[in-house]
């Protein structure tokens, strides 16, 4: 399956940066998930919404945020956050 790089960064550490298969997130505008190659998104995450993610090996991981913002582009996925 294709992957694509995902970084979770907050303010005083990186929660996770790796090779992921799908992220999820709840964007002020709604539900909204990405796989490798998506178009172009920007976007700023609910306040107090999770961050669901699956890594290359078919493991799911879930990080609940305060806020944050993402940015998806060129199969990378940064997202800066409050936790």
């Amino acid at each position: 399956m294709s992957t694509f790089t995902l970084s979770i960064i907050s303010d005083t550490k990186i929660i996770y940066s790796g090779k992921v298969r799908y992220c999820g997130i709840v964007s002020i505008n709604g539900a909204i998930g990405f796989e490798a190659n998506h178009e172009p998104f920007m976007g700023i995450l609910k306040p107090g919404s999770e961050i669901e993610y699956i890594d290359e090996n078919g493991t799911g991981e879930t990080v609940t945020v305060e806020d944050g913002m993402l940015k998806f582009t060129d199969n990378q996925c940064s997202i800066i956050v409050s936790v």
